[in-house]
């Protein structure tokens, strides 16, 4: 038997997404029948919406995983509040989440209000963030996102595990961050570099990277190899209300997670990301995106 990967993990994300995290209240299995039909319902759409190219990923967490009739994949764990003071990563959990990202916002709105419609009150929700692309592929920062992801073939290498009971499946992690605009933008341009770790305007690498920068924290290596993830943020909001960035990223790995979060929040060296001065996590969760061939086969315990 062959397994492919959820629709929205491997494309570049598209000009718009949505990103929801939910609570299941009652009627698992009536809730896991739905989320098992809206691959199907986005197939239909892309076939009826021209050139809509909806893709979707639904995920689980530890907690829903349980009640599974699959065995816990190897590394799916809770996540771990890390930070202290005002440089903090919350864990607020969650048992589903839900990833689309394609070239129409509209239809992203459908597919959420259909869903719920069809749960008939059994979901609860607690983050719903609609994304979008921003000039070329900017942060509300005015720095390029995602200049080290990887392209073409190499996301299917990092994103995918390749063999064994999951293969076809992926982890997930996301973070909802407001950034704080107003502070960001009293520094000049030179100082923001130092904060990133890049150029602003051609996102190119300073030649003496500050280790507190956020290249500096992120840029980790073990056995002379990057520690990648595949990144499918996207920054949201408005002016008049809460703004930043979605930060949701897939990996074969919660390992190439966790080791960037330590190194980000000081709990390797002591030393935090010196963005997080600038920007805050409102949110944190792990989840487990199985194959297309697995999440067809799930069924709730009983």
């Amino acid at each position: 038997m062959s397994f492919s990967s959820q629709s929205a993990i491997l494309p570049n994300a598209g000009p718009f997404a949505l990103y929801v995290t939910f609570n299941v209240k009652s009627a698992e299995q009536q809730v896991l029948q739905q989320l098992q039909q809206l691959p199907k319902l986005v197939d239909d759409l892309n076939s009826q919406q021209a050139d809509a190219n909806v893709n979707v990923a639904i995920s689980f967490s530890h907690g829903m995983w349980q009640k599974m009739n699959q065995a816990m994949p190897d590394e799916l764990v809770p996540f771990q509040p890390l930070g202290s003071g005002e440089i903090t990563a919350p864990a607020t959990g969650g048992d589903i989440l839900l990833h689309i990202h394609s070239n129409r916002h509209d239809l992203h709105f459908y597919l959420l209000r259909k869903l719920l419609l069809l749960c008939d009150g059994h979901l609860e929700i607690l983050d719903e963030t609609y994304g979008y692309r921003y000039l070329d592929s900017r942060d509300m920062t005015d720095f390029v996102d995602g200049t080290e992801n990887p392209k073409d073939e190499g996301r299917k290498e990092v994103a995918i595990i390749d063999d064994g009971e999951f293969t076809g499946g992926s982890y997930v992690m996301v973070q909802r961050f407001i950034h704080n605009l107003p502070a960001w933008n009293r520094l000049s341009v030179a100082a923001q570099e130092k904060v990133i770790g890049r150029t602003k305007p051609d996102s190119i690498e300073l030649e003496d990277v500050p280790k507190a920068s956020h290249v500096g924290r992120v840029d980790i290596k073990e056995e002379g190899k990057g520690v990648k993830i595949v990144r499918h943020s996207l920054p949201y909001g408005s002016v008049s209300g809460d703004h930043g960035l979605l930060f949701i990223a897939y990996c074969k790995r919660v390992h190439n997670f966790t080791v960037m979060l330590e190194s980000m929040y000081g709990a390797t060296d002591g030393h935090s990301d010196q963005m997080l001065k600038f920007t805050k996590a409102v949110t944190g969760a792990y989840f487990f995106t199985p194959s297309q061939e697995m999440l067809s086969l799930l069924s709730v315990k009983g």
